[in-house]
């Protein structure tokens, strides 16, 4: 049973860790997006580090689970036994619940922030495309204007 405690502790300080983790990479990805010029390439490569940091704690989450499934009768007979380590385990799940209520927040934060830049993203390359067509158009009218055409040209005069 101290073996399985043990490593639910572990589990939950990982967790914790990675959490941090990505708290840090979901405040960079705001820097990134409030930048006057986006780096998008950096952006995705943050969500990509991201997902691989959540599988983690999928992972994490799925083993706790099951652990703490096998051993939670066995660990309520014996509460007084195992109080120290219970109370590290419950202060720990304080925190990861603290770490992910902060990185929920966060993440609607940045999903406004990112939305914004995206519309904004939208309406240069609108503009962008218009302006193309509007130079296109003048080209077109202009060559028009250096054509001359032809002329029917009496030889009587």
């Amino acid at each position: 049973m101290d073996n399985y405690l043990i490593v639910l502790r572990d589990s939950l300080i990982k967790k914790n860790n990675i959490l941090i983790a990505i708290i840090e990479k979901s405040e960079k990805q705001a820097e990134i997006v409030k930048a006057e010029q986006i780096d998008w390439d950096e952006f995705t490569k943050i969500v990509d580090e991201k997902g691989e940091l959540i599988d983690e704690i999928m992972k994490l989450d799925d083993g706790f689970e099951t652990l703490y499934a096998r051993i939670k009768e066995g660990l309520e007979e014996n509460k007084e036994k195992y109080k120290e380590i219970i109370k590290e385990i419950k202060v720990l799940v304080s925190s990861v619940t603290e770490k992910s209520a902060n990185l929920e927040a966060t993440e609607r934060r940045n999903k406004a922030i990112i939305e914004s830049a995206f519309a904004n993203t939208r309406k240069e390359i609108k503009q962008s495309k218009l302006g193309q067509k509007a130079a296109a158009d003048y080209y077109n009218k202009m060559n028009k204007i250096n054509t001359i055409d032809p002329q029917l040209m009496d030889k009587n005069c």
